[in-house]
Order: structure tokens, then sequence, then C-alpha cells
């Protein structure tokens, strides 16, 4: 089931932002030159909020440890460690709808 979770017009391209979707923390980023995508929100090393995590236009770095991943994929960049989750998205009359149906965050192994 989609969950709204904002007015498209919010989301610019090359930036990102931190949203709520039934429980479920999400960035919510738009690459350049790629779409609009909804990751899991919480870094897979330290749990902690990516609210404050640095984003270039394609590479999210968390502030905590520098982990970056892509966001035009979800993968990791450094180290190569484990993935951001991905959650369904769709985009209806200019708004911003996520689905987090039978997706969960990804965890490293410590």
């Amino acid at each position: 089931m989609f969950t709204r979770v904002c007015k498209e017009d919010t989301v610019f391209e090359g930036e990102m932002r931190l949203v709520i979707a039934d429980s479920h923390v999400i960035v919510l980023a738009w690459a350049f030159g790629g779409e609009i995508k909804a990751f899991q929100g919480v870094c897979p090393h330290t749990n902690a909020p990516l609210d404050t995590a640095d984003f270039d236009g394609e590479v999210l770095t968390c502030p905590l440890h520098n982990w970056t991943w892509d966001l035009r994929t979800g993968d990791p960049i450094h180290p190569q460690e484990s993935r951001l989750a991905e959650y369904p998205v769709k985009i209806e009359d200019g708004v911003v709808y996520i689905d987090t149906d039978g997706v969960a965050p990804f965890f490293a192994e410590r």
C-alpha cells in the first residue's frame, strides 16, 4: 500500500530529504540525471538516521563514519559492506507516494 509522503515540488534534482512512511525513516533523493528514489533513512552500520548525511547529487555520505552509497542504485561505495534498502515510489498528480510493504532496512554485520 502506497503512503503519501510529500508534494513532488518539494524534492529537487541533486537533493535529498528524510520522510516518514508507515514508521519507516526514508531518504527521498533525486540524483542528478535520474529520478526520485526512496532508500532506507538509517545507516546500516550504526542505525543512526541519515538526516544530516551529505548528498552531493549522486553520493550519500553518513556523517558518523563516512560510509558512502550511490543514490541512483543504493549500492555501497565505501566500504562495500551493505547496500541501502530501496522502497517503491510512485508520483501521481504532483504527490510522492512510497510503498513500505515487504521492505526492511539492511544492516551490516558487525
